[in-house]
């Protein structure tokens, strides 16, 4: 064996045991002040909800390894996986280092869930024998949709005034599910129901989300987030008779704050659905100006700051008579679909961008739309994982 070796290794490494590879130089430390503001990029990246196999965030200002602090998960090139115990919500804290140097913050309020496998649709509809009623439907790719319980309600509300109407859905902070509705058009609280899979509903509660100073007569169109870093609950809702759209948070979706105002256009609008983008929020809304027949418009807002920072605005980028705008991430491609009803006509339209920040749109020709729905009205889409489908297609089948 020394006898090969030493045709290939110089003698003075076969005599001293030596390694061929010199010692890598020690990397510069980064300065705080670039680390915190890598760290601030980070915290405004990640969402709260982990995909196995997901790379996280990296930055071109320095080396960036993160460890686990805590949870069953292992991080390998920066690559994030649920270990062999993991739960299917795993909870876990993100640490890391910048340039081998261990940063003393914690990025707290992860869930690790399967990677997601395509779309969970809720919606409502007028004109069938079960009006204002939640039903639900699923995607793979986003435009070939499949009812799920034939298109029949999987949720009806018995407090209240009963009419359930534009029903969205929120992913709680271990996983699970929220469902938040509109209770008809004149009433200053919302439907909420948790769920554990979305097939079995419980806890039916009215919140009461406008509040004074507002005049408490108008809660449309709610929708909600959890927000990691502030370890709180955004709902968010329209008033016309307010003038615009306004938002609660709460801690537990039992009880909220006042309202504040969301967003500020000059003009009265209705039906915003709020998004991310890399570093960029978006909110896609409707202009409730009147004659409906001169406005009822879908245009789009964006942020560099935060998700109730709008300041820029495009143009129409529909129709009149449009509302209630869902976005959806094409599973497929870089790009975002926007569906929106054609309220006139009881259908949905899409628009397509490739980026938010262009505020550029296509029209999806209606032929690449694929939606056996009766009549389907306000729809919202959640990212789901297979094993979530898997249940629900099963139940409902």
């Amino acid at each position: 064996m020394k006898k090969m070796l030493s045709a290939v290794l110089p003698a003075a490494l076969l005599l001293c045991g030596c390694s061929s590879a010199e010692p890598a130089a020690p990397q510069p430390s980064v300065d705080p002040a670039i680390a915190q503001e890598i760290i601030d990029s980070f915290e405004h990246q990640l969402d709260p909800f982990l995909n196995d196999g997901m790379k996280l965030p990296d930055s071109e200002k320095a080396d960036v390894r993160w460890t686990v602090v805590s949870g069953n998960a292992v991080i390998e090139e920066n690559v994030i996986r649920k270990s062999e115990n993991a739960a299917e919500y795993e909870p876990v804290v993100l640490s890391l280092s910048l340039n081998d140097v261990p940063q003393e913050h914690a990025f707290e309020h992860l869930c690790l869930l399967d990677k997601y496998s395509g779309y969970l649709i809720s919606y409502f509809s007028e004109r069938t024998d079960e009006p204002e009623t939640m039903k639900l439907a699923y995607t793979y790719n986003g435009v070939e949709w499949f009812a799920l319980n034939n298109d029949r309600a999987v949720l009806k509300a018995s407090a209240g005034t009963g009419r359930l109407r534009d029903p969205a859905l929120i992913r709680k902070k271990d996983g699970t599910f929220a469902v938040c509705a509109t209770q008809g058009y004149d009433t200053d609280s919302i439907y909420l129901y948790d769920s554990p899979d979305m097939i079995t509903f419980e806890n039916e509660r009215l919140l009461k989300v406008n509040q004074a100073p507002l005049q408490e007569q108008q809660a449309w169109a709610p929708e909600g987030f959890y927000h990691r870093t502030d370890d709180t609950y955004v709902l968010y809702w329209s008033s016309v008779s307010d003038g615009g759209m306004f938002y609660n948070t709460s801690d537990d979706l039992q009880t909220v704050s006042a309202p504040f105002p969301l967003v500020n256009t000059g003009y009265p609008v209705i039906d915003g659905t709020i998004v991310r983008q890399g570093n960029t929020w978006a909110i896609v809304l409707k202009d409730e100006q009147s004659p409906m027949e001169e406005h009822s418009q879908i245009f789009v807002g964006l942020s560099d700051e935060s998700w109730n920072l709008f300041s820029r605005f495009s143009d129409p980028v529909s129709g009149h008579q449009s509302e209630g705008p869902m976005v959806m991430k094409d599973p497929e491609n870089e790009g975002w679909y926007i569906f929106y009803d054609d309220y006139t006509r009881y259908q949905f339209h899409a628009l397509y961008t490739q980026d938010f920040t262009s505020l550029y749109f296509d029209e999806v020709p209606e032929q690449y739309l694929s939606i056996p729905l009766d009549s389907p009205a306000h729809s919202f889409a959640l990212p789901v994982t297979q094993k979530e489908l898997d249940r629900l297609i099963s139940a409902y089948q």
